[in-house]
């Protein structure tokens, strides 16, 4: 059996859960290949729940964090699908909790967009970064309010509040306004140092309007919105997935046009090497059928002058 089939029932056998004939296979020296969408055994054992299956491959190392051409790795799928074991057992094997798809959605984004909670809470729980932000300018929280999952929206309210932003583009501290003389808010009593109201624990979380002492506002508020929401762009988002499912049909075509052609191409130089051969058997026999044809006219000629 080639390398190339033994790739193929590796695929196969990583499909269906079949944990011996992955080891046999991989025994054989069946190389870790990719199908023609860079789905790699790997991905395929976890988009389907196969947890031994999963651990066979990882033991026996393939790349636990393999991309398909559009960038999704087998977190990503295990995340979708749901899968909280195999997303603990990927993590526990050194895969990157935070990698993007093409969409720039992490495992994350993923979890929540498919209400998983408990995968959810193994991701934050691996360090996943509940700020980053996907294509459309929406982090995991944003998600969750938009599907109206109100569990995971506290669980991520929370996560947001815990974990230090990276990201300066939603940095909470850029909510703040900051200058350089002190601050101040109109209390019942007066105008107050905001220094004395507001701590440095809660500051990254209210956004704050403020007054210098040399001026004075009718109304000074502070805010205890943890999140301000992000234009909300769904239909954008329909569009660009939608734009991706396209994109998937089209190599499908594509692929199954060019193994198409590749197959034509054969059997046209066959059928030339074919045609070669008939051909010069052909202009064999042409040779062959004038030298008797010469000797013909020559016992005819000699025939003649014989009866002359």
């Amino acid at each position: 059996m080639s390398l190339v089939d033994l790739g193929k029932k590796l695929l196969e056998a990583a499909r269906a859960g079949q944990d011996d004939e992955v080891r046999i296979l991989m025994a054989n020296g069946a190389p870790f290949t990719t199908d023609w969408l860079g789905t790699s055994p790997l991905h395929l054992s976890v988009q389907f729940g196969h947890f031994s299956t999963t651990e066979v491959l990882l033991r026996a190392g393939v790349s636990r964090d393999a991309r398909t051409k559009v960038d999704r790795t087998p977190l990503h799928m295990a995340a979708s699908e749901g899968h909280a074991s195999i997303v603990e057992l990927l993590l526990k094997h050194g895969a990157d909790v935070n990698a993007k798809d093409m969409l720039q959605m992490s495992a994350l984004h993923w979890a929540v967009e498919h209400s998983h909670r408990d995968v959810a809470e193994i991701l934050l729980r691996f360090g996943a970064d509940v700020h980053a932000q996907s294509k459309f300018c929406k982090n995991a929280l944003d998600i969750a309010l938009d599907k109206g999952c109100h569990e995971l929206t506290e669980i991520l309210q929370v996560a947001m509040r815990n974990q230090i932003n990276t990201n300066p583009d939603t940095n909470p501290d850029s909510l703040t306004v900051h200058t350089a003389t002190p601050q101040f808010i109109i209390g019942p009593g007066g105008v107050v140092n905001l220094a004395g109201l507001v701590s440095p624990g809660n500051a990254s979380r209210s956004a704050v309007l403020t007054v210098s002492d040399t001026e004075v506002a009718e109304e000074t508020v502070i805010s205890d919105e943890p999140i301000i929401k992000r234009q909300r762009v769904k239909e954008e988002e329909d569009n660009e997935m939608s734009e991706a499912h396209d994109v998937q049909i089209q190599q499908t075509i594509s692929l199954d046009d060019f193994q198409e052609k590749v197959s034509l191409l054969k059997q046209l130089e066959e059928a030339n090497r074919e045609a070669q051969r008939y051909r010069q058997q052909f202009l064999k026999k042409e040779q062959e059928a004038e030298v008797y044809r010469q000797k013909l006219e020559a016992i005819t000629r000699q025939s003649a002058k014989k009866a002359l």
